[in-house]
């Protein structure tokens, strides 16, 4: 019997092989991480324009250079390589995983680094480059280089290496010196990657990630984050230069942003196989991403049309919040029960019971009512993981078919998840992945709900094994991808693609192509910056750039720490005024539901909540509208402002802004007591309107400040969309002409 507690387990040097895919607190408005200034902006935009005018030619080219080559692709660099700066380096190294809850402290030490520095054999045309890389370090290893165009805009590299000795691999691509880079999955703390490390590694984001006084408390437990941990990180970024590039290795990597002349790529393999997508823009490269991938399917009409109300405690208690609810005003569109199962109490508060059917001790005719809760359009949700709690029925189940991930020999991994040990179900074999499809099918599907919270995905440690062949570092990245695969198998074998929705806070490259919809995971009930409300914004920009189109959040937050940590009324109503200009609204009680204001606390907070969910539900039309284009083009529903107007070179620097598609601009209000708001507006000879202002038109580009009371975020249209009539519907219905009688 194997248990899950803190220990450190080493990776050693052994031969590797490329693996197969599987199948599937700032108030400043200008608060941004690199600002440069001027000369950044005319830099970056000569950058633009050199970048445009080079996609003429879709041809991969080789030209020789004084002591090296150039490989460019429509024109544009890709690699460098001199003697004296080589693009490649090979080697050994070790790395040692320290799990704890999820969080994973690495530490990797390098053996040996051998630059490639000399080539030869160089086969160029008009489809393609090879050469063979040696180094006089040891005379009989060979690196091929491979960059084959795959299509007009697409071209494939890959590394061939003739000796197993080696399993470290360093990619250099070259890069300008004021390029931006995005992306690498779901990035919280920054939006311009450059400039800092990102290792791929899917884990629990931490609490606290920005070193103030929650993160130092909860590094004490092993609990804290840092900038760069995500429950979603991909091996992928978007360049400024117009260019993507999807990294094909599942094992432990990290993208190196830190140098001004080249952006590397750390490898724990012996070679290095990508693609590198190219189009005539920023947004149609990042639509290109998200068809390469997967475009998300188009969500139900229900869904957006209001508020999941996140309730819990049985179904009396649901149904009393519903009835509430509704009588006060609200427009539910859901009622999401976590507890479905069971719960239990820990010492970091109210946890679910981790069995996945239906507890009818504790909800009591639950069928019934998601049966006549439909009938009123409201449907009910649940919530679901990869693991299952130590003696209960589904893991002795999953125990005595050999469904469990396993120790060393042989016997279930029960592993330490927080007051309670749980099995992994071994998703990365085909017998446990059909199972557990099949469970999902049975028992929430069958059962009526409307979808689930599909959590967790990131704990798998290195010494859990599989029935797979699939290595140690490759099964941890690797899960949720096909947690994502056995949620999309459930709903595509029973004809629910569409009205069923799963959403995930894990991820990886190859997930997006099987989710629905994502959530930003567990933020602090607070306005810090680096894990609070304001992490949302870049956490979806980041997903929307790496091929995830939509996505939502927690409003108020999640993670509660008395007393340094609940959750205010204003924090709670600033971040459901944000959410209305989501696809999705969906409230949480927190861990400690009692320490934290809830939308039900008083009277006020639950007409002010109201009045947010009758304009979702307005915004219906153009919700559905901006979920038609991703499913059809890939387009993100959610995206920063330079996607929308990549000339506009102020719009770089207006990072916590974002256009909910193309005709609302959106900057929510993510500090404390404040009563005004600056907003940039975008874009040549485009008139924005204040969606709650006098109807007066304000030319772009311009900064303006709105007054922002409770309930009226700083949101403007651009004037003669085609969805005008439904804004000017909601300025006249949901607007205070008073509040704004002398602003815009």
């Amino acid at each position: 019997m194997s248990y899950g507690k803190r220990t450190t387990f080493s990776e050693v040097p052994e031969a590797t092989a490329a693996l197969s895919r599987p199948s599937a607190a700032v108030c400043d408005f200008w608060r941004t991480e690199d600002r440069r200034g001027e000369s950044m902006r005319q830099l970056v935009a000569t950058l633009l324009v050199v970048a445009a005018a080079g996609l003429g030619s879709g041809e991969v080219t080789y030209e020789d250079i004084e002591g090296g080559f150039t490989i460019s692709f429509q024109n544009e660099v890709i690699f460098r390589h001199t003697t004296d700066d080589p693009i490649f380096h090979i080697g050994t190294g070790t790395a040692n995983f320290t799990e704890h809850h999820g969080n994973f402290d690495i530490q990797e030490e390098v053996l040996s680094k051998l630059p490639l520095h000399d080539f030869g054999n160089v086969s160029a045309g008009v489809d393609g480059v090879s050469l063979i890389f040696t180094t006089a370090e040891d005379p009989e290893l060979q690196v091929e280089l491979i960059v084959n165009q795959a299509s007009n805009n697409t071209v494939d590299i890959s590394t061939v290496t003739n000796s197993p000795a080696y399993n470290r691999f360093w990619a250099r691509l070259w890069t300008e010196k004021v390029e931006q880079v995005w992306g690498a999955g779901e990035q919280y703390t920054y939006l311009n990657l450059r400039g800092r490390e990102y290792p791929i590694w899917t884990r629990e984001q931490g609490v606290g990630r920005d070193g103030g006084i929650i993160a130092n408390v909860s590094d004490i437990d092993g609990a804290g984050g840092d900038y760069h941990t995500t429950y979603y990180p991909q091996a992928s970024f978007l360049s400024s230069r117009r260019y993507s590039l999807l990294i094909h290795d599942p094992r432990y990597l990290v993208l190196n942003f830190t140098e001004v002349a080249y952006h590397e790529v750390f490898l724990h393999s012996n070679e290095f196989h990508a693609s590198l997508l190219r189009e005539a823009t920023l947004m149609a490269t990042v639509e290109a991403v998200t068809t390469t991938l997967g475009k998300q399917p188009l969500l139900p009409d229900w869904i957006m049309r209001g508020a999941i109300l996140g309730v819990q405690r049985g179904t009396a208690e649901m149904l009393f919040r519903y009835h509430e609810a509704r009588e006060a005003g609200v427009d539910v569109s859901g009622l999401w029960i976590q507890d479905w199962s069971g719960s239990i109490q820990t010492l970091f508060g109210h946890r679910v019971y981790w069995n996945w059917r239906w507890n009818e001790t504790y909800y009591p005719d639950l069928d019934l009512a998601i049966a006549n809760l439909k009938q009123e359009g409201t449907r009910v949700l649940a919530y679901a993981n990869p693991h299952l709690i130590e003696g209960s029925t589904m893991f002795e189940e999953a125990a005595a078919h050999g469904y469990l991930m396993t120790d060393d020999e042989g016997n279930a991994f029960r592993q330490d998840f927080g007051g309670f040990l749980a099995g992994t179900v071994d998703l990365l074999s085909n017998d446990a992945f059909n199972w557990y499809k099949e469970e999902l099918e049975k028992n929430m599907i069958a059962l009526g709900l409307g979808g689930w919270m599909a959590d967790f995905g990131e704990y798998t440690r290195l010494d859990m094994y599989s029935q797979s062949f699939y290595d140690a570092e490759s099964r941890h990245n690797l899960l949720p991808v096909v947690w994502a695969e056995c949620n999309r198998a459930a709903l595509d074998s029973t004809g629910t693609t569409g009205q069923v929705v799963p959403f995930m806070r894990s991820g990886g490259l190859g997930a997006s192509g099987s989710q629905v919809l994502t959530w930003a995971g567990d933020q602090n009930v607070n306005w810090a910056y680096g894990d609070g409300l304001a992490s949302t914004v870049f956490a979806a920009h980041n997903l929307a750039m790496s091929g995830m189109g939509v996505t939502h959040f927690d409003i108020g937050g999640y993670t509660t720490q008395p007393p340094v940590l609940v959750r205010s009324k204003e924090l709670l109503l600033r971040s459901a005024e944000y959410a209305v200009f989501t696809p999705v609204m969906r409230t949480h009680e927190g861990n400690k539901p009692g320490s934290n204001h809830q939308y039900y606390s008083d009277k006020d907070t639950l007409q002010q909540f109201a009045r947010l969910t009758q304009i979702h539900s307005r915004l219906l039309p153009y919700s559905r509208y901006l979920l038609k284009n991703l499913e059809a083009k890939g387009t993100p529903v959610q995206r920063p402002l330079f996607l929308q107007f990549e000339e506009d070179m102020d719009s770089y620097e207006a990072v916590y802004q974002y256009m909910y598609g193309p005709d609302l601009l959106v900057a929510p209000v993510l500090d404390m007591d404040v009563d005004e708001w600056k907003v940039y507006l975008p874009g040549g000879e485009v008139k924005w309107i204040h969606l709650w202002g006098n109807g007066t038109a304000v030319t772009g580009p311009a900064l303006v400040t709105v007054p922002t009371p409770l309930g009226y975020p700083p949101v403007f249209y651009r004037r003669g969309s085609i969805w005008e009539s439904i804004f000017q519907e909601i300025t006249i219905d949901f607007g205070n002409s008073r509040k704004f009688k002398n602003h815009y």
